[in-house]
This record gives C-alpha cells, sequence and structure tokens, in this order.
C-alpha cells in the first residue's frame, strides 16, 4: 500500500467561484516531507478547487468526513512484513479513534438490514452464524442473546433486522468457500475480515463483494478515497462518556492538549471492546493477512467480553 503521508496542513478561505457564489472553503494538503510542503500543497488544491466550482455534493453525510481525496489523519505507526513491505499502517481519526488502513485484507462494515422477508437470500438459512444467532429452531434460547451484549435493545423489529443481517453474511459464506471469512459483532452492526479475495480497496471486485453484504456505500467510497480498507481499532469517543477530539482543535501529537485527551481516552477504553468474534470460515488466511488480523484482534479485544463501545 503507500504511504500515510505524515505532514498536513489547510488553508481556509472565503472564495468567488466561477458561478458567482461565495463559500467558506477549507482545504487540506499533505506531505511526507515537511510542513511547509503540506501548506502548499494544500493552496495548490485550494486553487483547483475554485477552478473546478466548488465542492461537490456527496450525500446525507458532511464533506468533511466523506471528501474526494484523503482525511487529514495523524499517523500513529506503519506495519510492514518481516521483508519489509509497507501492509498497514494506523492513524487518528477526526474524532481520535485509531483505525487501520490496510490493503492486505478486505474490511466490510456491515449496518443492520432492514428488507422484508421475500427479500432474503433463498440459501439463508442453517449457516454458522444462524446456528448461533438465528431464527427458528436453531436459535439460541433467549437467555443466552443478550440484547445488552450484542448492541441491541431487546426483542422486536430490531432484533429483526439482526438476525436478517447474520442470515446474509451466512449466505455470503455459502457463495464463496474460497474466502476466509471472520465475522465480528459491533456496537450497531458487523464486521468482516475476508482473507483471500486479492481485491484492491479502489477495485469492482471489493465493491462487488462489498455490496454483497450491504456494506455501507459511504464507507466503501472512504475505502476507495484513501485505497486501503479500514477498520476503527478503538471506541467512539462518546460511547466511553469522552469529549470527541474534534473539539479540541488540536492535530498536532506534541501539543499538551492533545496528549493530555489521547491519556484520558485510553484511560476510559480500559473496560470496553471494539468487536465481539462470532466465527470464522473458509481457508486459512495467508502469514501477512494473518498478520494483520492478530494487530486486528489484539486491539478491537473480541474475545474479552467486555461491553462493545
Amino acid at each position: 500500500m503507500e504511504p500515510i503521508p505524515r505532514h498536513w496542513a489547510a488553508v481556509r478561505e472565503v472564495r468567488s467561484l466561477p458561478d458567482g457564489r461565495e463559500l467558506d472553503l477549507t482545504v487540506h494538503g499533505s506531505s511526507d516531507d515537511s510542513p511547509e510542503d503540506a501548506q502548499r500543497d494544500a493552496r495548490e488544491r485550494l486553487e483547483r478547487l475554485v477552478a473546478a466550482g466548488g465542492p461537490r455534493p456527496v450525500g446525507r453525510h458532511d464533506q468533511e468526513y466523506y471528501p474526494d481525496r484523503r482525511l487529514p489523519e495523524e499517523l500513529l505507526q506503519e506495519v510492514r512484513s518481516p521483508d519489509g513491505e509497507l501492509i498497514g499502517a494506523i492513524t487518528r481519526n477526526r474524532y481520535g479513534a485509531a483505525v487501520l488502513n490496510t490493503d492486505a485484507v478486505l474490511v466490510s462494515d456491515v449496518d443492520l438490514v432492514e428488507e422484508t422477508a421475500r427479500d432474503r437470500p433463498p440459501s439463508a438459512r442453517g449457516g454458522l452464524l444462524s446456528r448461533l444467532f438465528g431464527s427458528g429452531s436453531e436459535s439460541a434460547p433467549d437467555d443466552e442473546r443478550d440484547p445488552d451484549a450484542f448492541g441491541l435493545q431487546g426483542p422486536g423489529p430490531r432484533g429483526e433486522h439482526h438476525e436478517r443481517t447474520i442470515a446474509r453474511i451466512d449466505d455470503f459464506t455459502r457463495r464463496h468457500p474460497e474466502l476466509g471469512v471472520r465475522t465480528y459483532r459491533t456496537r450497531n452492526g458487523f464486521r468482516l475480515l475476508v482473507t483471500g479475495s486479492g481485491a484492491a480497496p479502489g477495485s469492482d471486485r471489493a465493491r462487488e463483494l462489498m455490496g454483497e453484504v450491504r456494506s455501507d456505500g459511504l464507507y466503501m467510497l472512504l475505502c476507495r478515497v484513501h485505497d486501503t480498507f479500514r477498520a476503527r481499532l478503538t471506541p467512539k469517543p462518546w460511547r466511553i462518556h469522552v469529549e470527541p477530539f474534534r473539539d479540541l482543535g488540536s492535530r498536532t501529537a506534541a501539543d499538551d492538549i492533545h496528549r493530555q485527551w489521547v491519556e484520558h481516552y485510553r484511560a476510559a477504553s480500559a473496560d470496553v471492546a471494539v468487536c465481539r468474534l462470532l466465527g470464522a470460515t473458509g481457508p486459512t488466511p495467508t502469514a501477512l493477512e494473518q498478520q494483520i488480523i492478530d494487530l486486528h484482534d489484539r486491539a478491537v479485544r473480541p474475545e474479552s467480553g467486555l461491553r462493545l463501545a
């Protein structure tokens, strides 16, 4: 994968666009060489943005989080193979969580499916995850399905969406026996780590595979923009009663306020997990894929039994 930029800079100006509109624009630049080079890059990007008529709309989420270029994120760690190949990087995202960036393993975030029964795939019954958490005669007993542990609110429509999503993931694993699939429960959905696909983050193959399990479309866009798959490794701050990092106005690790926030956030994260492992199917991962899986699992604590955040 391509290296994550080490230096970031921002330019914010009110500019007149070719169509007569005036917009308050903020553009980020990056560089591997120096902060000054990042500032120059930001200035050049601003001029190109103005000439192009301004930012394009992206839908229901804000432009800052789903832009048409890489997000400004602090580089925390590069992950290299035994022979020195860059296979991943950990960054701090806009609200403070650590995020794994990699092209060695396909990562798909899956929201709970809302669909009618007739929309279910024909073979969506009786798979590994359905036997553990599904509906019908193969369901686990109610007292083994703790709604709070899975981020649910008890019986009802949301529980049905949970089961339908499990069924869709089971169907995906049956239709792709050539792929290794590790399935995790997150606070509000699921995460799949898929090995053996060889799919680049921006490829049609990756888009097809993620589409089959109804991965969030804007998450897929973010992966294409970054040219890496992304997996959050640490809790969302507001779920552990910590003020989001973005509100502190600091992106520089040398700042005292930055270090103090990180220390507070780490302490508050001690009693929670990010994912819970539900099961794994398919061929054994390669050594490089296993290296990424091991790093991911050490961070998200999938077998700790802790509350998800």
